[in-house]
């Protein structure tokens, strides 16, 4: 991007692929609870109804905003994190990835409450749409 240029739902979704991709590579062949599986799940989500939304990981959560974030070139104060999120961790009984889908906003009140624990980053996914795009 050039000087004065915006950050697009592109960039964003280009940016998290590359963060997502560097994080895995990190994890991979360590001791860490957090699996490599991040790229896969990022992928998953930018081929869905998710791919509306900006997305952004945190540790082991990829959540979704309504617009760019305030750190980004045109990004906004207003913007606001959806209501619902994945989760990933090596949790299977062989230590292997579970994706937890969650409804509502974690670590604030009222707590969130669990949709699903899969370990399919696409099933995840599309119960993730589902929380998001419902009208409850």
């Amino acid at each position: 991007m050039g000087d004065g240029a915006q950050w697009s739902l592109d960039d964003d979704w280009d940016w998290q692929m590359q963060c997502a991709r560097a994080h895995d590579a990190l994890l991979r062949d360590t001791d860490s609870w957090v699996p490599p599986v991040e790229e896969e799940l990022v992928l998953a989500a930018r081929m869905s109804a998710l791919s509306q939304w900006y997305p952004s990981t945190s540790h082991n959560c990829l959540r979704f905003l309504d617009g760019p974030a305030p750190w980004v070139p045109g990004g906004r104060d207003d913007v606001r994190y959806l209501p619902g999120c994945i989760s990933f961790a090596k949790e299977g009984a062989d230590r292997s990835a579970v994706f937890r889908v969650w409804s509502g906003h974690l670590l604030q009140t009222p707590d969130p409450v669990l949709v699903l624990a899969t370990p399919k980053a696409i099933v995840a996914v599309e119960a993730l749409v589902e929380v998001l795009t419902s009208d409850n």
